[in-house]
């Protein structure tokens, strides 16, 4: 499968899902650009409809299936935010939906399917044991699968956030994004190198599932034999080839961050943005608030708070018990 997407592919997108999502506000910073010496601003995805970006990419696909396919249902495998999308848009589109969930996914993520109307299934320990199961189902029902990030409509419709970006910033001079399975940050990358290529691109990925930090340290596509993070929405094990292929063309610097530095972040935004935020949400933020990221005194610089779906009920204390 070509990857690789044009120009037009990205305008395609941003017109296929213009009236079904949010254009999100970018917010300026004054506290994190004094602590940073940076100017900083948030891409607020948090704001999103159903409380992260994935809804981009999930209307894009589905929107270009035939009436056909998109009839047999759709299916995805998801830690709860890719989920909570595809749930989202078949109730839109009026069409079955299925969403194959770790079993300690966010309780709120599976309720939220649910409640979209969708069929939630747990099974398996992280997101790769929910893939593998997903796609078994997808070939005995008979359904279509919407892939989280190896597919070229989700990931034009990921990297329509990228425009939205440039045209609130045209001086942008760096920005910073989570990594998980890598749809994110391989769509907006591409669309950020066609457009602006100068643009300095760093991706960040928890500690303890930084497969793709891993990679390119080890200089070929690495597996991890274990996942330990508190940011359910970025812990994968395997690396796809081709998203790591783009990525380690596309992407300037790869960083990562602590469970607690993630946690810190999550009160900070809460504290002095207002902004409620996941873990992986508040990944960029903590790489900005620990200074793993480098750049010129005063760059414009915008991090990506890719989601919100905080389990407030059960974590109104911020802690986590990591996934492993």
């Amino acid at each position: 499968m070509d990857l690789r997407l044009s120009p037009d592919d990205f305008r395609e997108a941003s017109a296929t899902i213009a009236g079904c999502i949010h254009r999100t506000p970018v917010f300026s910073s004054r506290s994190l650009s004094r602590r940073t010496g940076l100017s900083v601003y948030l891409k607020a995805e948090n704001l999103q409809k159903t409380g992260s970006f994935k809804p981009r990419g999930a209307f894009n696909k589905v929107r270009h299936l035939r009436r056909a396919e998109a009839r047999r249902g759709i299916i995805t495998a998801s830690a709860g935010n890719m989920g909570q999308a595809v749930a989202y848009v078949a109730a839109c589109e009026q069409i079955p939906g299925v969403v194959v969930m770790p079993e300690r996914a966010n309780p709120g993520k599976v309720a939220a399917v649910r409640e979209y109307g969708a069929e939630a299934i747990q099974h398996g320990a992280l997101w790769d044991d929910a893939f593998a199961h997903s796609q078994r189902l997808a070939i005995e029902r008979g359904l279509v699968y919407v892939h989280p990030f190896k597919d070229r409509y989700v990931l034009a419709g990921q990297g329509t956030l990228a425009l939205e970006v440039l045209e609130d910033l045209p001086d942008l001079a760096a920005i910073v994004i989570p990594i998980g399975g890598g749809g994110l940050i391989a769509g907006m990358a591409m669309a950020i190198r066609l457009d602006k290529p100068a643009v300095r691109i760093i991706g960040v990925e928890p500690a303890g599932s930084a497969n793709m930090y891993t990679s390119r340290r080890l200089g070929c596509c690495t597996d991890l034999d274990a996942v330990t993070t508190i940011a359910d929405g970025l812990a994968t094990k395997k690396t796809d080839p081709e998203i790591f292929e783009i990525i380690n063309e596309m992407v300037d610097e790869l960083v990562t961050v602590s469970d607690e530095e993630m946690l810190q972040a999550i009160r900070y935004l809460l504290e002095r943005a207002k902004l409620l935020a996941e873990p992986a949400g508040a990944a960029t933020i903590a790489a900005l608030l620990t200074g793993k990221v480098a750049l010129p005194a005063g760059a414009p610089t915008v991090a990506v708070v890719s989601g919100g779906n905080f389990d407030v009920a059960g974590k109104l204390q911020l802690g986590y018990e990591p996934l492993s």
